[in-house]
């Protein structure tokens, strides 16, 4: 006996079950394509704003459109203060969106404080829902509120500097897209207004850093015109106590007794003591607002002969030995005439002011690569290692007690001189042995056809 066959189960029922998958499959990847495009676009907007409501707004724009929602707010936070202020709206906001205005009660702190506060995420798919969450709320007004709302904190590294919301009309239910979708535009959204904030206090910091330099400068001018007329005026009288006191040495106006060219004697030590403080003032005021150096090939033996000459009279007063020697070969360097004398003639009278009589003070220059090393050496008091680098700092003199009053000046010889030797692109260098003598070390480059300052066109 043959057992019938079942008969087959109907097609048409599998085949609507299996139409109504695809559809639905279908509808996810459209709507998961449509919202990575609103992404796209929100990307694309925020990298071109430089304000943060340009921002809220480009944001709010592009994400009530994907999340087909009626209102959005972005509220951030007050630096220094416990309360957020909204910085933009779209749409009508209700009662709980609009929250943010007042302090709410520490037992329902309310979706903002979450957001904030505790960088929390806050999906509510309904009125129901809201009022079991937040009882603070028990008598707003249904016909006024929405039916669904997100709360998202802003947050940068772990800090919450704001928070953005979305009401909805009719009660939701967030799928894994929307939460996704809404998550990752808070994300971007805190970023740009993150940048925008550095931006903008980039900014500011420049235009601050801008007006104290121009504040600087000015004050730094008006110094230096100071420190210039200062310095010509109390050098006029000067020179004419100088002028009338060799006069009287002279015997013009009558003969001088040796108590009285005694008394000339002093006046003129002590001018000559101020005319060197006021110069070294007045120096330092040119290299502060002065003439740029020009650097031009200078011949060093000529420019050591001619020093020699300056310094061998005082050197003979002192009972000193001043032994400037010549390079073997002709070497040039690259520096400021005016500038170059100067450094050397400050080296030479430092060493002899600081050498006892019977000393000697030498000067030698060789030529090592591309620099050229002139250096000055003494059997003077020296330097303690303590104070090597001191002696370059302005306004430090280093045993005042070892030289006369009139000898003595402000301390910034040395100091110019390496300013003035760093600007021509070289340096000055000290080497001491207390008791036994110090050597300064001046190096400058050679003279060559980059070294040398171009003529202006």
């Amino acid at each position: 006996m043959t057992t019938p066959a079942t008969p087959p189960a109907p097609i048409w029922p599998r085949l609507e079950r299996r139409a109504s998958e695809s559809g639905s499959a279908r509808a996810i990847a459209d709507a998961a394509t449509a919202r990575l495009a609103r992404l796209q676009s929100i990307t694309a907007a925020l990298s071109n704003t430089v304000t943060q409501d340009a921002v809220a707004h480009s944001v709010l724009r592009e994400a009530i459109v994907a999340l087909e929602c009626d209102a959005g707010a972005v509220v951030v936070t007050v630096e220094g203060q416990q309360r957020l202020v909204l910085l933009r709206e779209a749409g009508s906001l209700d009662p709980l969106m609009r929250s943010f205005e007042n302090e709410q009660p520490a037992w329902s702190p309310g979706p903002y404080a979450e957001a904030v506060e505790k960088g929390m995420a806050t999906y509510l798919e309904s009125f129901e829902e809201m009022l079991m969450r937040y009882p603070a709320f028990r008598n707003a007004n249904r016909m006024e509120s929405r039916s669904a709302w997100i709360f998202l904190p802003l947050a940068i590294e772990g800090r919450a500097v704001g928070a953005l919301a979305f009401g909805f009309a009719n009660p939701r239910k967030f799928t894994f897209l929307d939460r996704n979708f809404a998550d990752t535009v808070s994300r971007y959204c805190a970023q740009a207004l993150d940048r925008v904030r550095l931006r903008v206090a980039a900014a500011a910091a420049v235009a601050e850093a801008g007006e104290a330099r121009m504040m600087a400068e000015h004050a730094n001018n008006a110094k230096t015109l100071f420190l210039s007329a200062m310095s010509h005026e109390l050098r006029t009288p000067l020179n004419a106590i100088s002028g009338y006191t060799e006069i009287l040495e002279l015997g013009v106006h009558g003969p001088v007794t040796s108590e009285q060219a005694t008394d000339l004697g002093r006046i003129k030590r002590a001018t000559a003591y101020l005319l060197r403080l006021i110069n070294d003032v007045l120096t330092v005021a040119r290299l502060e607002g002065a003439r740029p150096l020009v650097l031009v090939s200078i011949a060093v033996s000529p420019a050591l002969t001619e020093v020699d000459g300056l310094c061998t009279l005082q050197a003979k007063e002192k009972g000193i030995t001043l032994t400037v020697t010549p390079p073997e070969t002709d070497i040039h360097v690259a520096a400021d005439t005016e500038r170059f004398q100067q450094i050397l003639l400050n080296l030479i009278t430092n060493a002899i002011k600081f050498t006892k009589s019977g000393g000697t003070v030498k000067v030698v220059c060789a030529a090592e690569g591309e620099m050229v090393r002139l250096r000055v050496t003494d059997t003077g008091v020296g330097v303690r290692p303590a104070d090597v680098d001191r002696v370059f700092e302005p306004f430090v003199q280093i045993d005042r007690h070892l030289t006369s009053a009139t000898q003595q000046g402000v301390g910034l010889g040395l100091s110019i001189s390496r300013e003035l030797a760093r600007a021509m692109h070289g340096d000055l260098t000290l080497q001491s042995m207390e008791g036994v003598g110090s050597a300064f070390t001046l190096t400058l480059p050679l003279a060559s056809a980059d070294s040398l300052t171009k003529p202006s066109l």
